[in-house]
């Protein structure tokens, strides 16, 4: 039986719309279990890594990692996020196609970036490129495994989503296992116990969806969605670089331990930002499988989103500000010490951007990326310019409230500019021909 099930009509019966309400609830709960299985899965590596491995192995095995986290970041920007805005709800045979087109195209971006990265790898030598070499030669199923993740959580089905998760964190632990049993002690063989476990699992994906990837489509995707993935890419790369810039000219101007708690207080606030994830790869191919609901309804809607996350965002950061001392320690050692002072500006900082969340999700559902491109462009400046005037003022605490500031300002940005498009009545994001 298929992964894949065709969409549910719209009911107009009190006991069908609870029916609705009863699958959206299921399906969100999928949604978070799944998300939950993956972050856990990649935390899980880094931390028994950490306690096999020297402190130089462990860099050579954050260096391997980021580079996958990048390449992932590019994949779903140019794969997974096309097919949850525009082919969310369509009839089960053409989202069926339209996976294998996507998931095609992320096993081509693998092999693309495996050649290069694997030359690299064996050219630099050591762990570090051994390492690099290793990830590189696993790209192609890893890449796979996260497309098939996002193909059935955007076509309702993140239960599908979980099996492929769960499948991949069983055998990713089992082959972990084994390797701390006879003493491993370098960063490879760990890489590729977790790189294999996920293309076991982008096999399973595979026969869950009973599509091949096709490769040989790649530029049809490619060509087809670049009116929208254009903005997207160049919007990941823009505030992840603001932010990641940020943070490291408030460890050159600053100091290095206000980096550290900056960083530190996003790892308490962890749990927030997993929800964020969730919320939004369940958020967008919802509204956009519903395009055509009122006005009014998707303003309502979204701004329950909105109101929704930022609560939940307030909730777990008064836990975080209740949290003993003791307790902080535990989880973050000698960090903790200037963790502590930043903590409230960042759950309010925070706060802002899960609240502007639901918007987020509207504008997104209705393919209008490029007003997602021109907002988070200046995020971008803000918080680097108010991040930097915040370390210089006032260290960590103030580099804390200048981001702060960057996320309350552009808030109402999303707001207004969502408002804009549903009372444009903003087309709909049609599919190529």
């Amino acid at each position: 039986m298929s992964g894949f099930s065709g969409t549910e009509p719209a009911p107009v019966t009190p006991q069908g719309r609870r029916g609705v309400v009863v699958r959206l609830a299921r399906r969100a709960g999928w949604g978070v279990f799944d998300q939950a299985l993956s972050s856990f899965g990649n935390l899980l590596l880094a931390v028994l890594v950490a306690r096999a491995v020297d402190v130089h192995a462990f860099g050579a095995f954050t260096v391997a990692f980021s580079v996958y986290t990048i390449a992932v970041q590019v994949s779903r920007t140019l794969v997974s996020q096309p097919l949850a805005i525009r082919y969310a709800g369509v009839p089960v045979d053409e989202y069926r196609a339209a996976s294998g087109l996507s998931t095609g195209t992320a096993l081509a971006i693998g092999l693309a970036a495996a050649v290069p990265l694997a030359a690299l790898g064996l050219l630099l030598g050591g762990t570090v490129g051994h390492a690099l070499a290793t990830v590189g030669l696993l790209l192609p199923g890893l890449l796979v495994h996260d497309a098939w993740r996002v193909a059935f959580t955007a076509h309702g089905r993140p239960d599908q989503a979980a099996l492929i998760d769960g499948t991949w964190l069983l055998v990713q632990v089992g082959g972990v296992a084994g390797l701390l049993a006879v003493g491993i002690d370098s960063p490879v063989p760990y890489l590729l116990a977790w790189g294999l476990a996920a293309t076991a699992a982008a096999a399973l994906g595979v026969a869950r969806g009973r599509v091949r990837p096709q490769v040989v489509r790649t530029w049809t995707w490619l060509s087809s969605h670049w009116d929208i993935t254009r903005f997207l890419l160049f919007d990941a790369v823009l505030v992840q670089g603001a932010f990641q810039g940020a943070l490291l000219l408030v460890g050159a101007l600053g100091t290095l331990s206000a980096a550290g708690a900056l960083r530190g207080a996003a790892v308490v606030l962890g749990p927030v930002s997993l929800l964020a994830m969730s919320a939004m790869s369940f958020s967008v191919p919802e509204l956009a499988r519903r395009r055509h609901m009122p006005a009014r309804t998707r303003l309502a809607v979204a701004s329950g989103i909105g109101a929704l996350m930022g609560t939940a965002s307030l909730a777990w950061g008064a836990v975080a500000l209740l949290l003993p001392d003791q307790a902080g320690v535990f989880l973050l050692g000698d960090t903790w010490s200037g963790v502590e002072p930043v903590l409230l500006p960042t759950v309010i900082g925070q706060a802002a951007n899960l609240f502007a969340l639901g918007p987020v999700s509207m504008i997104l559902a209705m393919a209008a990326t490029r007003t997602v491109f021109r907002i988070n462009s200046t995020l971008a400046v803000l918080l680097v310019v108010l991040g930097v005037g915040g370390v210089l003022t006032g260290g960590a605490v103030g580099a804390a409230y200048g981001f702060l500031i960057a996320y309350w300002l552009v808030m109402p940005l999303w707001f207004r500019s969502m408002w804009k498009l549903v009372r444009a009545g903003a087309a709909d994001p049609v599919r190529p021909g």
